[in-house]
């Protein structure tokens, strides 16, 4: 078995959390849901007595649409560590985080995380302690849902900080999406089917890249395959994504829109 371009990327991403001193680890947080997530030690263990110095901020930082949190927070883990207790979850369907839940709402992201955080001892060093949060673009509407299910669960909540999640997003802004990458549906550049729909997102959501349309054959084939592979799950992640993209379509039928926000 070789290395791939985009194995080889993941491992260097896995590094800078690893070298900003999180640790990864997983939880069950009901009989149907496992959340992945990287954290730093302080979070995985209760105190074993109480301190006189204050403990530090505990900073929840949620992805939005990618392969894995490690990619969007690699650059960002090293300079906030030095000042906040970090904890960054992988959503669920990204990375190794799974339900067997039929859910695939904002809300029902932030409801396991919210189990993640408040119930059931996974996280026993955060018991007490202010949580703030922040969300990039999908993530921001699950940090918004999160907020209040916390609040709910008698933990405090400082600041929620929304980077680029425009809760206003409707069906026109779908279509308007659409229309610009040259999907056909919105979905289908969310739950990319093949190698051409990814390369397509890629060149949506990097603005260093060249126009689609001048260089289409800009990013090659073997990353471009591994991303597909990543992001449909592995083994069986054809029929994951198509399930996907059922509940996408079906949400967006009722809600207005595709709360995707990349």
């Amino acid at each position: 078995m070789g290395f791939g371009m985009v194995s080889l990327i993941d491992g260097f991403f896995r590094r800078a959390l690893t070298s900003a001193g999180l640790r990864p680890g997983s939880a069950a947080v009901d009989a149907d849901t496992t959340i992945h997530f990287w954290a730093h030690p302080s979070l995985l263990q209760a105190q074993a007595q109480p301190s006189s110095a204050a403990p530090r901020p505990v900073v929840v930082l949620i992805h939005g649409f990618g392969p894995d949190p490690t990619w969007q927070w690699a650059a960002q883990a090293g300079p906030l560590s030095r000042h906040f207790d970090l904890l960054v979850p992988a959503l669920l369907f990204f990375g190794a985080s799974a339900t067997r839940a039929p859910a695939r709402s904002d809300a029902f992201q932030a409801a396991a995380l919210a189990a993640l955080l408040a119930g059931g001892g996974h996280v026993p060093g955060l018991g007490g302690r202010t949580v703030h949060l922040v969300g990039a673009n999908y993530g921001g509407l699950v940090a918004y849902h999160l907020a209040r299910e916390l609040e709910q669960r008698g933990v405090r909540v400082g600041k929620v900080a929304l980077c680029d999640a425009d809760a206003c997003w409707g069906a026109e802004d779908d279509r308007a999406l659409a229309g610009r990458s040259g999907a056909a549906d919105v979905v289908d550049l969310l739950a990319p089917g093949d190698t051409a729909a990814v390369r397509r997102r890629w060149m949506m959501t990097d603005e260093r890249l060249p126009p689609l349309q001048t260089h289409p054959q800009v990013l090659p084939p073997r990353p471009l395959s591994e991303t597909l592979r990543g992001q449909q799950g592995g083994e069986g992640g054809a029929s994951q994504r198509d399930h996907c993209q059922r509940r996408l379509r079906a949400d967006s039928s009722t809600s207005g829109g595709v709360h995707h926000l990349g």
